[in-house]
């Protein structure tokens, strides 16, 4: 069971809305529960539960989508948000709150169901979270790669920067970069391996990654970049 949140204030569209993802489930035996906000206040205030998605719209009187995006993250790190909005151009600030993915309005069934194929695929990914094993000096941990926000090699050391927390481990950056090519990893330069999912922006040369700004080399920013948009490449 998917427990998803729709807050749109105007109420045909997110009684559209909650009709397309119950179409969606049904068709592929999914079970879902969908609950509808009228305004970003009522919905902040009463989030608690365990939430999968949340599918906001970015204009929204009192609050904008954004907005409470920005305070959502403060209470959940992991649900995912997907914006609703009239604008393309309103997307790409999706980067500072990790959005998945962006659905433009008036909503079609046959465009959003390529849109939920995307994020129930990510659901699922995540109900299989992969994890890697690190070698420690007082034996072995077992980490969810989603938790990792970047790698940093010093003093010959690997330095696994956690959301809340940092662990140190044997081995080369080289090696762990290999290890999480499939999961959406990519070196900023020669110190640091940053998981995309983590990113919040790009700021001048530096790439903002759980609050901290990490430098983009000169020789790996192409690459970096090529990589950060084929990441979000759902959002253009």
């Amino acid at each position: 069971m998917y427990t998803i949140h729709v807050v749109e204030d105007d109420l045909d569209t997110a009684e559209l809305l909650a009709s397309y993802l119950q179409r969606y489930a049904s068709e592929r035996g999914i079970e879902v529960s969908v609950s509808r906000f009228v305004n970003a206040f009522d919905f902040l205030e009463g989030y608690g539960e365990h939430v999968d998605v949340v599918f906001l719209d970015i204009e929204m009187p009192g609050m904008t989508g954004m907005e409470a995006a920005k305070r959502l993250r403060e209470k959940d790190s992991n649900v995912v948000i997907v914006f609703a909005t009239n604008l393309a151009q309103f997307a790409i600030e999706g980067y500072s709150v990790n959005a998945l993915d962006f659905i433009l309005k008036p909503f079609s069934y046959p465009a959003m169901e390529l849109k939920f194929d995307r994020i129930f695929g990510e659901l699922s990914h995540k109900s299989k979270e992969a994890t890697i094993t690190l070698t420690r000096k007082d034996g072995v941990q077992i980490v969810a790669v989603n938790e990792i926000c970047y790698v940093e090699v010093r003093n010959h050391s690997l330095i696994y920067h956690l959301e809340k927390r940092t662990i140190s481990s044997w081995g080369s950056l080289s090696s762990a970069a290999k290890e999480l090519a499939p999961h959406h990893f990519s070196l900023a330069n020669a110190c640091y391996l940053v998981n995309l999912r983590h990113v919040q922006g790009i700021e001048g040369n530096d790439v903002v990654v759980n609050g901290e700004r990490l430098a983009i080399s000169k020789n790996k920013r192409k690459t970096f970049l090529s990589d950060l948009a084929l990441y979000y490449g759902g959002m253009s």
